[in-house]
């Protein structure tokens, strides 16, 4: 069977869903997985790789694991992208978020250890995904806000949108609630994952609405 072609049959099993959304990314610091997507797509990030001092220069994700792993990573990445337009990748995703042992046993899902969301309406397919997986506590991280002052609809409790601030110890963004930003400073720093061998532990402010503006040490 066709998984990607075939629109009638139910996703049985987590292998074929897993092969219709392209797999998910399993980044070290993460407690659980997430779903990258290729920086070189981002709308926002791609005209700030080129501009010293914002957070999009010298991205992460363009150098260490990713990397030396590159061309295995990008294709990984670009299969995902792909594969958002799939009707039933909403669905797909949905599955995972149900069934994939360490999102069931973390409670966390990351969106985009790499790359960024691509339009409202692929906002919206998050969305629909938070409010089908209300267990599931989900963060996404983005530089997008045109797109995110556009959308209309409401965003669900489990769903943490962190708008990224441009500039590398500069200050927070102010039209959006929850916020991120990078400082060079340890000590300014709210995210102690360097303290952890970059991992997060048992942290979990990133996914904490309560928590308006996380900054993470420039890495």
């Amino acid at each position: 069977m066709d998984i990607q072609n075939n629109l009638f049959s139910a996703i049985r099993t987590l292998k074929d869903a897993m092969a219709l959304v392209g797999g998910c990314s399993k980044p070290k610091k993460m407690p659980g997985l997430s779903y990258g997507l290729p920086t070189d797509m981002c709308n926002t990030g791609m005209k700030l790789k080129v501009i010293p001092n914002t957070v999009c220069y010298g991205c992460y994700a363009d150098k260490g694991h990713y990397k030396q792993y590159e061309v295995a990573i990008k294709k990984a990445q670009y299969r995902r992208l792909e594969s958002i337009s799939n009707p039933r990748w909403i669905e797909a995703m949905i599955y995972i978020l149900n069934h994939q042992k360490s999102i069931v046993d973390t409670g966390v899902f990351r969106w985009h250890d790499s790359g960024d969301i691509q339009s409202v309406e692929h906002l919206d397919k998050i969305v629909q995904i938070a409010i089908a997986t209300p267990h599931v506590k989900h963060w996404l991280p983005t530089k997008e806000s045109n797109w995110i002052q556009k959308y209309a609809n409401p965003i669900p409790k489990n769903l943490v949108i962190r708008l990224s601030g441009t500039f590398v110890d500069g200050k927070a963004p102010t039209t959006y609630p929850n916020t991120s930003t990078v400082v060079t400073n340890e000590d300014d720093a709210t995210c102690r994952a360097f303290e952890n061998d970059g991992e997060c532990g048992e942290c979990r402010q990133c996914w904490d609405f309560s928590v308006k503006n996380v900054s993470y040490h420039k890495h």
